[in-house]
C-alpha cells in the first residue's frame, strides 16, 4: 500500500487568515485561564486552605508474597480426563480440593483431596497434608514437588514419569482486599503418549492420556499475623 500526502489548501485571503487565528488564539488564552482558576479553585478550601487532594491507592498493585501471610486458600478444580488403568481405558472427571495456609518465613501448609468419578463409580482419596518452605523442591512417588511464587502467582509444580502438573493461584488487588482464581495445567513430555502417575487414591499406576478443565472456583481470607510480643504483666 502506498502512503499518499495530503496538503491542505491555503486560503485566499491571508488577511482573514490572521484575524482567524487572532481570534482563536484569544480563545485558547481565555479558556486556559478559565481552566486554571477552576483547578485553583477545587485544589482550595473555603477561606483560601488546600483541600486534601491526595489520590486512592492504586488497586491493581502487584501482590507479594509477604502480603500472603495469614491467607488461607481454598481451591476446587474439575477435570474431565481419558485415563488408562490396568490396560482399560475410559472417561474420569477428578475434583481436586486445595486448602492452602500461607505462613510466616515462606511456609506454606497444604492438604489435597482428589476424588474420581469413573463409569464405575465414585472414590475419594485421603487428605494428604504437608508443610514445606517456598521454592524448596522435595521428592514424591512420582518424581519430584516445589511451590513457588511469582508475579502474584501462586504455583504448586509436581514431576511425572512423561510430564509435570502445574496447580496456579492466580492473585490480585480488588481495593482493600484480594481476590484469587485456580487452574491446572498438565504438560507432556515431547514423544509421550500420557502423564505417568500414582493414583491418589489406591495408589495403583494410572496413565493420563488427554485432559479438558472444566471448572474451578477459589476463595481467599488473609488474617493478618500479630507480630508484636506479648505484654507483660
Amino acid at each position: 500500500m502506498r502512503y499518499m500526502h495530503f496538503q491542505a489548501a491555503r486560503p485566499k485571503h491571508r488577511a482573514w487568515k490572521r484575524e482567524r487565528v487572532s481570534c482563536a488564539g484569544i480563545a485558547r488564552i481565555s479558556g486556559s485561564a478559565l481552566a486554571m482558576g477552576m483547578l485553583v479553585g477545587s485544589a482550595l478550601g473555603q477561606g483560601g486552605e488546600k483541600a486534601n487532594v491526595t489520590p486512592p491507592a492504586p488497586s491493581n498493585q502487584a501482590v507479594t508474597f509477604t502480603d500472603l501471610e495469614g491467607a488461607k486458600i481454598h481451591a476446587k478444580l474439575v477435570t474431565d480426563m481419558q485415563a488408562q488403568r490396568q490396560g482399560r481405558q475410559g472417561p474420569v472427571t477428578q475434583e481436586a480440593d486445595w486448602q492452602i495456609d500461607v505462613q510466616p518465613e515462606q511456609m506454606i501448609s497444604f492438604n489435597f483431596r482428589a476424588t474420581s468419578h469413573t463409569l464405575r463409580g465414585t472414590k475419594t482419596s485421603p487428605v494428604r497434608a504437608r508443610t514445606v518452605k517456598l521454592e524448596e523442591p522435595w521428592s514424591t512417588p512420582d518424581g519430584e514437588a516445589v511451590w513457588q511464587f511469582k508475579d502474584g502467582d501462586l504455583t504448586f509444580v509436581r514431576s511425572y514419569q512423561g510430564g509435570a502438573v502445574r496447580t496456579i493461584v492466580s492473585l490480585k488487588r480488588d481495593g482493600q482486599n484480594l481476590t484469587c482464581a485456580a487452574n491446572t495445567i498438565f504438560a507432556r513430555e515431547r514423544g509421550k503418549n500420557g502423564i505417568l502417575l500414582n493414583s491418589a487414591i489406591d495408589g495403583a499406576p494410572v496413565t493420563i492420556l488427554s485432559w479438558k478443565p472444566v471448572s474451578s472456583i477459589c476463595d481467599i481470607t488473609v488474617k493478618k499475623l500479630d507480630t508484636a510480643s506479648p505484654s507483660k504483666p
